[in-house]
């Protein structure tokens, strides 16, 4: 999956092509781009009891696997079944999540293939892979934010892409309690998303940029428990170059991992590819057309994994 900048640059690509009646005003366009950095912060809880944080990651997990296509049409009856006050956020954050989506099952099989690579160049990184994963997404947030924006974390931190009001926190910890019990099985406290927001960015004030003494100090704790930091690699160095051999600029060619497919795209590729399937998405989705949703989900999971959908 692509990390936290570039979720949050693809939702503010995608705004841009929703009808200006459906997300409008200030505190819908946050619940929205919120919506885009996914669940991918329940992965970050970290200040509570070991077994909740690992329920929260689990869950994420469980999410992300498939039934992408009842996953959101229940997320879209949850908005119906909110107060009417909220509903507008409500409907602004799953819209967010259907972005986050769209451009997780496009890019997650190319991280995945250059990850496999690496590790066959290297064995001796087979045991550190998902650190390996992180670094290659740090590495195209990084990149992406210097060729959108011009910037660097330091001028613009990832904090910021996390932005939100206490009703944002609240309806999207609804939403997801709702659907993860009605879809999955799985009891959430309503709660548990705001708190893993607010670890979400903890980690990231903690850890970023890459190389700072609070990094630092991070990684080592890590590496003492674990033997290696998946914070670190997390971590987003300020660099001010268009170069980044992780965004595959020269497109070269790479197998899909699920599939065998050898394509010749970049991730630029990928991004153009996720921000054009992302309206007719949408479209169906605000319908509640599930037979036309289910056909362009496709069967892919947030991975890109085919046959996950049912």
């Amino acid at each position: 999956m692509p990390a936290i900048i570039t979720h949050h640059i693809f939702g503010e690509d995608v705004a841009r092509l929703l009808p200006e009646e459906v997300v409008s005003g200030e505190e819908e366009l946050l619940a929205f781009l919120l919506g885009n950095q996914g669940p991918d912060p329940f992965f970050a809880r970290l200040s509570t009891l070991p077994a909740v944080a690992a329920r929260s990651r689990a869950l994420a997990s469980t999410i992300q696997a498939g039934r992408v296509t009842r996953a959101f049409m229940a997320l879209r009856d949850g908005v119906r079944r909110l107060p009417v006050a909220d509903e507008r956020v409500g409907r602004a954050f799953v819209l967010g999540l259907l972005g986050h989506y769209a451009l997780d099952r496009g890019a997650h099989p190319f991280v995945i293939a250059q990850q496999r690579a690496l590790c066959a160049c290297d064995r001796s990184l087979e045991r550190a892979s998902g650190e390996v994963h992180a670094l290659i997404e740090s590495d195209i947030d990084s990149w992406i934010l210097w060729e959108r924006c011009g910037a660097t974390v330091e001028e613009r931190p990832a904090t910021g892409n996390l932005m939100r009001t206490e009703r944002i926190e609240r309806v999207g910890g609804a939403l997801f309690s709702q659907m993860a019990l009605s879809v999955f099985g799985v009891a959430a406290s309503a709660r548990e998303y705001a708190a893993s927001v607010r670890d979400y960015e903890l980690l990231y004030r903690l850890i970023d940029p890459a190389g700072s003494p609070a990094s630092r100090a991070a990684g080592a704790v890590e590496r003492l428990a674990r033997g290696r930091s998946r914070a670190e690699a997390m971590a987003h160095y300020a660099r001010r170059s268009t170069e980044c051999p992780a965004a595959n600029l020269g497109c070269r060619p790479w197998a899909d991992p699920f599939t065998g497919r050898v394509r010749h795209v970049s991730f630029a590729d990928l991004f153009d590819e996720a921000r054009l399937s992302y309206p007719a998405l949408a479209e169906a989705l605000v319908h509640g057309d599930e037979a036309r949703f289910r056909e362009l989900v496709g069967g892919l999971s947030y991975a890109g994994r085919p046959g996950t959908d049912d």
